[in-house]
């Protein structure tokens, strides 16, 4: 049975794609808690095997005997029995299922088995059964079993594969194993693997799995497995656990340990681990094995836990605290947890506390929660409150989410949260999302809307975006998205972009819309964007233009920015595009920068240009500056303000 648990630990390898090893242990377990086969298997319980499946044979099942010990099978059979196990909707059975068939493999089947497991349409089923079969296979022959782990094809499946190989060998010969994974190239499996060896070795003995790993090469992936060590030590004996910590160095690992016993211990006795937590010394270790420790009571006495977390003293653990217990309260009494937040002192720790309850209670009952805000009075928290509530609701139900935002009072909570949900709606269906927006009979809240449904849409579907745009009948409706998807469609094809400026009705959309295309351009061509700038009459489209052109031309090449500003005639686009440019190279060429701002026509721009360039220049270089100034077009009055006193 021990080999048999350590298989189906391993086996959760295989579903590392996607899922981050947890902080909190499985008591007993060999590796850090991940989502477990079974956990993953039965999220896809409604899910139907993309090919028709054979029926099994009624003698099918009876390769495992009814005390749970696998007989011997042969290929066929235990083919036979995976056939049966993937074709049964009850996916909690197919795992187990699973994990007994692996255990009646052999040196005879086991390649024959792995080719058909390889070949199971669905990736979930797969995964899982390739690992707890080259897990049972290390176990008699480990040295072919990481060859074929490692034959694989890269990525996370043949990383869980090679770590549930190590631990069946680590099962059996802890040193071999220990000495492969050692040679590993640093990487991913290298660490999971490393991670396997030091979760086998502290089920043994803990001191002894810290002794190993503290003579491991310093790193960081040695300080992510104190985490193992310390939470399975936590398990059987706390305080031993507690002692050992507190002789490791200060820094970043004896925090993680900290926080592991915290966690551990406090699943078994939540008292005795916050008296021992509270009593070390302060730092950052003991307020987050603080903070976890009462996260975890609340799971079982909420209000014990909250009791304890308001009589901490102010400061970030007791904020923190307070928020994780309102939450996880929230979870199984939301009233209960409400009232206790709202008899909390007014501040930021009791809004981030009813972010938390709403958060959490608008996941279970997301009726209830929803009629609770409208019960607030008008004012900020109920507008946090809205939004809290939104985005919650537009997670999971866009349309109950729309019409339960429409039923708020008008103001700025309402519109800060329809914002929230039509955003969010918007990434999965922009198009009823922006014909949503276009009923709108608030004028304001129309063009806010369908400013942002476009923006998110043009990123997504330029083209798509273009062509909805193109067809609205509304002049100001099209104005306000069709900047958004004409600097959209610029970051791919500048010159089409160009060409959509004119469907736009104001002055001031055509000007926003040629500086988001010249901006965009002038980084990939800015000889072609400079002519295109120039085709504007003399107008403030034309200087806001050149100006952008310039501020973007100038960081890239200056050199090419300045020879193309000296073939433009005087005018007020020119003085725009020449004073962006003395202002972007006055620190590394003050003197030319001078000698630029002076060439601008008007006298008005120019001083105002020019002042600031000189006065810097003469912090930095003061003879030369004066020197400049004595010989140039500057008036008296602009001379005698700008030279030091005795000049």
């Amino acid at each position: 049975m021990k080999k048999m648990r350590f298989s189906i630990l391993a086996a959760a390898a295989a579903l590392l794609v996607g899922v981050a090893i947890g902080h909190y242990a499985i008591p007993g377990s060999k590796i850090p808690r991940v989502k477990t086969a079974a956990t993953a298997l039965s999220s896809e319980a409604n899910t139907s095997v993309a090919t028709t499946i054979l029926p099994p044979p009624k003698d099918s099942t009876s390769t495992i005997k009814s005390t749970g010990e696998p007989a011997p099978s042969s290929a066929e059979q235990i083919i036979e029995s995976i056939k049966a196990a993937v074709a049964r909707p009850d996916t909690r059975h197919t795992y187990v299922t699973f994990s007994k068939l692996a255990e009646s493999v052999d040196e005879k089947n086991v390649r024959e088995v792995l080719a058909f497991a390889q070949n199971l349409p669905r990736q979930q089923d797969k995964s899982t059964l390739v690992s707890l079969l080259v897990g049972r296979w290390a176990e008699f022959d480990p040295k072919s079993a990481i060859a074929y782990a490692q034959s694989l094809p890269g990525g996370s499946p043949r990383n869980a594969a090679v770590t549930s190989v190590v631990g069946g060998w680590a099962e059996h010969d802890l040193a071999a194993a220990t000495a492969w994974t050692q040679q590993l190239p640093p990487g991913q499996a290298r660490d999971q693997a490393m991670q396997t060896i030091v979760s086998s070795l502290a089920d043994k003995d803990p001191q002894a799995a810290l002794s190993f790993l503290e003579n491991l090469p310093p790193g960081r992936s040695r300080q992510h497995l104190y985490w193992p060590i310390f939470s399975r030590w936590a398990t059987s004996d706390p305080m031993a656990a507690a002692e050992a910590a507190t002789q490791l160095p200060a820094g970043t690992s004896r925090d993680a340990t900290l926080q592991a016993i915290g966690s551990t211990w406090a699943n078994q006795d939540p008292e005795a681990a916050f008296t021992w937590a509270n009593n070390l010394p302060q730092n950052q270790g003991r307020n987050n094995a603080l903070q976890n420790i009462l996260s975890n009571w609340a799971t079982k006495d909420p209000q014990k836990a909250a009791t304890i977390a308001v009589s901490l003293p102010n400061g970030n653990t007791r904020d923190q605290s307070i928020g994780n217990i309102a939450r996880q309260w929230a979870l199984t009494d939301a009233r209960a947890a409400l009232a206790w937040t709202q008899a909390l002192p007014a501040g930021e720790s009791q809004k981030r506390a009813l972010h938390a309850v709403l958060a959490a209670w608008v996941q279970s009952d997301p009726t209830a929660a929803a009629s609770y805000v409208t019960t607030l009075p008008s004012g900020k928290a109920q507008e946090e409150a809205s939004l809290t509530i939104a985005m919650q609701l537009a997670g999971s139900d866009i349309p109950g989410a729309i019409s339960w935002v429409q039923k708020l009072p008008a103001g700025t909570g309402r519109q800060g949260a329809l914002a929230n949900i039509v955003s969010q709606w918007s990434e999965s269906d922009p198009r009823a999302a922006a014909d949503f927006a276009l009923r709108s009979s608030e004028k304001d809240d129309r063009k806010n809307l369908l400013e942002k449904i476009s923006r998110q849409w043009a990123y997504q579907d330029p083209q798509a975006a273009l062509s909805w745009a193109e067809n609205l009948s509304d002049p100001m409706a099209r104005d306000s998205v069709l900047p958004n998807v004409i600097a959209a469609v610029s970051e791919t094809d500048p010159r089409e972009a160009t060409k959509l400026v004119s469907r736009l009705s104001s002055g001031e959309a055509q000007t926003n819309a040629a500086v988001a295309i010249i901006t965009q351009w002038a980084g990939e061509d800015p000889q072609a964007a400079s002519q295109w700038a120039a085709s504007f009459p003399e107008n403030s489209t034309r200087e806001r233009a050149f100006e952008s052109l310039i501020n973007r031309w100038s960081q890239t090449d200056p050199y090419a920015a300045a020879s193309w500003l000296s073939t433009l005639s005087q005018g007020a686009s020119r003085d725009k595009a020449v004073g962006t440019f003395a202002r972007n190279i006055a620190v590394s060429d003050p003197q030319t920068a001078a000698q630029w701002a002076e060439s601008i026509g008007s006298d008005t721009v120019r001083n105002a240009q020019l002042e600031p360039i000189v006065a810097n220049w003469l912090k930095t270089d003061s003879n030369g500056a004066t020197a400049w100034i004595l010989t140039s077009s500057l008036s008296d009055e602009m001379k005698t303000r700008l030279l030091p006193q005795g000049k």
